[in-house]
């Protein structure tokens, strides 16, 4: 069971929201180095300057619009099993967490507008000492997760 990885997998939907916000960021972010870039040319500062302004921006955009919602597609996993609640995350460098079900204090979906518009959540479990995340997951399914987490939590009988 916990030799395998986990079989629940981010929706194909959340690329489009992780792109918008990479936009709105992309934005904000090139309007400071237009504004800076002004600000190198009206001061006389040297013309190389101009190529951080504006090249990190872009490069930025580029990692972040185009090539990491797909990576973050492949990489963010959940599986909740009778006991435990498993979540993969990570990149480069996995992570794995295995919570016990008896351990969960709280569970707290967020949302926050962009997110809202686009019907994406993120499912946050506090346990004594930590928070764990799920991020990502489609409206249904946050509910979802949520409610059976709090079932399962319901179920314990064990005092922790």
């Amino acid at each position: 069971m916990y030799r395998t990885v986990p079989s629940k997998q981010l929706d194909a939907k959340v690329i489009s929201y992780e792109r918008t916000k990479a936009v709105i960021e992309g934005v904000i972010e090139l309007s400071l180095g237009i504004a800076v870039s002004i600000a190198t040319v009206q001061l006389g500062w040297p013309k190389f300057l101009l190529i951080f302004w504006l090249g990190i921006p872009i490069i930025g955009y580029i990692f972040s619009g185009l090539i990491l919602p797909t990576l973050k597609l492949r990489s963010i996993r959940y599986e909740l099993h009778p006991l435990v609640l498993e979540i993969m995350t990570g990149l480069f460098f996995k992570k794995r967490e295995v919570i016990a079900v008896e351990r969960i204090q709280h569970v707290l979906v967020k949302e926050g507008p962009l997110a809202r518009k686009f019907g994406i959540q993120s499912v946050h479990i506090d346990t004594a000492g930590t928070t764990h995340e799920v991020p990502l997951l489609l409206k249904a399914e946050g509910e979802q997760l949520r409610q059976q987490l709090m079932v399962q939590i319901k179920a314990v009988t064990t005092d922790v």
